[in-house]
């Protein structure tokens, strides 16, 4: 019987993994920036509809290939993964601004972790190895083609509400963990070979991340703010 490999963080596999995540996401987001913005908006509709596939095909395999205990505890809809993937879908299709705004800045801090220090088991090639990469792909791709491929501008409110917003997500899931026994958002223990080992005991290590994740968000504020009164005009389905 063939035996998959166990997955080695930083490994070849996993450097392999990423360079092609990359390239991939820089060919898209480029060749979506060459596109009219008729093409652009169509780009983004097209990236939503995958995203909301894959998670819905993820889960369904899920549900049919796992014990109802393993679901319960590591493959229901709460990882904040999940929870990012739903709001691509939306803040793609549907545009509001608040899901727009957790996208990018919930994602390109806390989601894209899953694919520097992924919390997995096996390697390539097996299916669970796939699934989880391309799925923290597609959430890459999504928060990038918000400032990128669409008109969206963050306001000077937006690092802040989205900081409270993924708190509210810690205090909604942490009772849920505690009824299941499981680790939905890493408020029970933290996964292996992330910064949350050493930040303590769960969940309270996520409290020395506060002030640390409202100055990143600043920071990632600065190059897609509304610099101009061109760019204040209001944007269609804002709220």
């Amino acid at each position: 019987m063939f035996e998959y490999s166990r997955f080695v963080m930083w490994s070849p596999t996993h450097l392999y993994t990423l360079l092609v995540i990359a390239l991939i996401t820089t060919a898209l987001i480029w060749g979506g920036r060459c596109l009219s913005a008729h093409g652009q908006n169509k780009l983004c509709k097209g990236l939503a509809l995958v995203v909301l596939f894959f998670y819905i095909a993820e889960y369904t395999w899920k549900f049919c290939t796992n014990s109802p205990t393993h679901i319960i505890k590591e493959d229901l809809p709460l990882h904040f993964c999940s929870v990012m993937a739903l709001l691509c879908f939306i803040a793609l299709w549907w545009e509001p601004r608040w899901a727009r705004s957790l996208v990018y800045f919930g994602v390109l801090s806390a989601s894209i972790q899953g694919l520097l220090t992924p919390a997995i088991s096996y390697g390539f090639p097996r299916l669970d190895f796939f699934v989880f990469f391309i799925s923290h792909s597609l959430l890459l791709i999504s928060a990038l083609a918000i400032p990128f491929l669409t008109e969206w501008k963050a306001k000077a409110k937006d690092p802040l509400r989205s900081v409270i917003l993924m708190n509210v997500y810690l205090i909604v899931i942490h009772p849920i963990n505690l009824c299941l026994g499981s680790n939905y958002g890493y408020t029970v223990h933290a996964p292996a070979g992330t910064i949350l080992e050493n930040l303590g005991t769960a969940p309270w290590y996520y409290l020395w991340l506060e002030l640390p994740a409202l100055a990143l968000f600043y920071l990632m504020y600065l190059p897609v703010r509304r610099s101009s009164p061109k760019q204040a005009i209001p944007e269609q389905h804002d709220e």
